[in-house]
């Protein structure tokens, strides 16, 4: 293989709010990519516009590297095995990822099929579109939300602001410290659900999206998004949106 160039670019990309350099979180991008076989767009730097495809084998954390399959179509692999460097762009379930300064440090064969070992990225974009709906919790609906991190010395307390099928808002009443780290991930968020309708409760991991300061008010607000919920869990989720919905709707034809 052609000696490798050092390091590599940061993705091109003027809306830095999206970057994501924590390597833990990183690796969860690229393990859903994994998981859900996600087509990869690949464009090698420096040759013409051909877009090659691929797919992520497996991501190790710990040796800081991914696989990926055999670069389509074959013109791909020579590029690649001559240390062009090339970006990435991707779909997480409805989440642009593109992280770019790709090179090949590494080969191999995979049933006849080609290969390839790459250095994880230090940083990548990770755009979420918005939820086409989330529904606002009214002061007669206030909810409790505690958040657990075992990686934090104590439980974060505070309020739903506003919730969807995937994800929610909590606002906290002082600024939280240490400050949340963009896809930190949370073991339990948990709320109990208004005791007149639901009698029950809701507990599932998340992760920190978009956290904002206000030092005037000496608040905290951030979204949060759902970590595969399991099937009980989700079904109480959606029920309190639904019915959310619904009391929104009572009380503005009231």
């Amino acid at each position: 293989m052609a000696a490798l160039e050092a390091g590599g670019a940061a993705p091109d990309i003027s809306d830095r709010k999206h970057i994501i350099s924590r390597q833990a979180s990183i690796f969860a991008i690229l393990r859903s990519l994994q998981k859900h076989r996600s087509p990869l767009s690949i464009v090698f730097r420096g040759h013409d516009d051909q877009v090659y495809t691929s797919i992520v084998l497996k991501v190790d954390l710990e040796e800081g590297y991914f696989l990926l399959d055999e670069i389509a179509p074959p013109s791909g692999h020579k590029k690649a095995m001559g240390g062009a460097a090339f970006s990435v762009t991707a779909n997480d379930r409805g989440v642009q990822v593109v992280f770019s300064g790709n090179q090949v440090v590494g080969a191999g064969t995979n049933k006849g099929a080609a290969i390839y070992k790459i250095k994880l990225p230090s940083k990548l974009l990770y755009k979420q579109r918005r939820d086409a709906f989330r529904a606002h919790i009214a002061m007669a609906d206030q909810v409790d939300v505690h958040l657990v991190s075992y990686e934090r010395s104590k439980p974060l307390l505070g309020s739903l602001v506003d919730i969807s099928s995937s994800g929610c808002k909590i606002e906290f009443p002082y600024l939280v410290d240490p400050a949340f780290e963009e896809m930190e991930v949370f073991d339990e968020l948990a709320f109990d659900l208004p005791e007149e309708h639901f009698d029950t409760s809701v507990l599932c991991a998340a992760e920190a999206r978009h956290a904002v300061y206000d030092q005037g008010k000496s608040m905290t607000s951030c979204g949060f998004r759902f970590l595969s919920p399991d099937g009980r869990n989700q079904r109480e989720i959606d029920r309190f949106v639904s019915y959310i919905q619904r009391e929104s709707r009572r009380r503005g034809q009231d």
